[in-house]
């Protein structure tokens, strides 16, 4: 069974695309929300042997896990109808999600984190199918900059739900997670239905391209190890600046945010004008300023004049990856494409806090910055080589 490849918007039903952006948001409410009660889980197990390193683990490891699992998402997205895949993680995602409502346990919680993770893993890959599947040509990249300005404008709703609740109790942000409940009757209501057989594609006998999407891989790693220095390493930055306040670090995180939301937003305008090629060259290339800029930051002030600057970087550079991987592999092999993509997101978010810390004990926060900046100067030079050789060979 496969969706069909081509749709026009007249063909899909009008609560389509609210339905599949709703659903790409749950990968961001999947950390964004829970951050606010660390602090309250904290105080709650202080008995727990180790809880000052277990409780931080609760809003990390979903990560790991959505790392591991995505590709075998992908693969059941492929072999079996995209839908049930997508309800199934769907029902996952709120048991899991909600658990920690009622259970009373660390292990246990971190255990449904680990659960939380394999469900992000599944509705992930099988909404981000669909959308390939559904959509097709300019639209399809005008619906991938959606998805991901939804991401970065349910973050800031997330973030700012979870401490509202988080001032009741730490247990108030995991209800949050009941809230896609009223996702599912929608979905086998709402989605196209797969049509039997016959999509078209460019495959070679079943065989995954390789060659094609692993420099895709590759470029979306490098964006998001280099995105994650912003939540990890930026409120020291800012607190080194003299910022009396938490809240400081956290304005200037959902400026960035804001500002890479409403950039996605205009992605299909973007991509209309410039390729794939050019978008990356631009969008690494913006990246490397704006770190820079950021090392040799010397007043508060600064570091939010620069925050449209990064923001408007990650706007361009997320949603190219997967536009350009989901044009490139046949249909036939999308859940398994994009599986590998949130694979490649998801390890480079959970190895940054390492890559970070590690720069910053080489060359201190100026320095992490500065040398995040050069690796994202260095993508941009390898995108503008590209440019270079497909001239010469056209």
């Amino acid at each position: 069974m496969a969706f069909q490849d081509h749709a026009t918007p007249g063909q899909i039903p009008a609560f389509v695309l609210p339905l599949l952006l709703a659903c790409a948001t749950l990968t961001v409410m999947a950390g964004a929300t829970i951050a606010p009660s660390l602090p309250g889980l904290l105080e709650h197990f202080r008995s727990v042997p180790d809880a000052a390193t277990l409780v931080p683990l609760i809003l990390t490891v979903p990560g790991l896990a959505i790392a591991i699992s995505a590709p075998l998402c992908g693969v059941l997205v492929d072999r079996m109808d995209p839908r049930k895949v997508l309800l199934g993680s769907i029902l996952l995602y709120v048991g899991a999600g909600s658990s920690g409502l009622w259970l009373d346990g660390l292990m246990p919680i971190l255990a449904g984190r680990v659960l939380l993770g394999l469900a992000v893993g599944g509705v992930m890959t099988a909404s981000t199918t669909l959308i390939a599947n559904i959509f097709t040509g300019p639209e399809r990249g005008r619906v991938l900059g959606y998805q991901a300005s939804a991401m970065g404008f349910g973050g800031v709703i997330f973030i700012l739900g979870g401490g509202l609740l988080a001032d009741v109790s730490w247990r108030g942000p995991f209800a949050m997670y009941l809230v896609p409940l009223v996702l599912l009757p929608l979905v086998f209501t709402t989605l196209p239905a797969p049509t039997q057989g016959g999509e078209g594609g460019t495959g070679d006998g079943g065989r995954f391209p390789v060659a094609l999407a692993l420099p895709i891989y590759a470029s979306a790693f490098a964006a998001f190890l280099i995105f994650y220095m912003i939540p990890t390493q930026l409120p020291f930055l800012i607190e080194d600046l003299g910022a009396a306040r938490a809240s400081t670090a956290g304005y200037a995180i959902a400026a960035i945010t804001l500002v890479s939301a409403t950039v996605s937003a205009f992605f299909g305008r973007i991509r209309a004008r410039l390729s794939p090629l050019a978008i990356g060259a631009l969008g690494f290339g913006l990246l490397a300023l704006g770190y820079a800029l950021l090392a040799g930051a010397g007043t508060l002030g600064v570091v939010f004049l620069l925050a449209p600057l990064v923001g408007a970087a990650l706007g361009v550079v997320m949603p190219n990856h997967m536009t350009w991987l989901m044009g490139r592999v046949p249909p036939q092999m999308r859940g398994r494409a994009s599986g590998f993509m949130t694979m490649s997101i998801f390890l480079a978010q959970f190895l940054s806090a390492f890559a970070g810390a590690a720069l910053v004990g080489a060359g201190g926060l100026g320095g992490a910055f500065l040398g995040m900046g050069a690796v994202s100067g260095l993508v941009a030079l390898v995108y503008v080589a590209a440019i270079a050789l497909s001239r010469r060979a056209a």
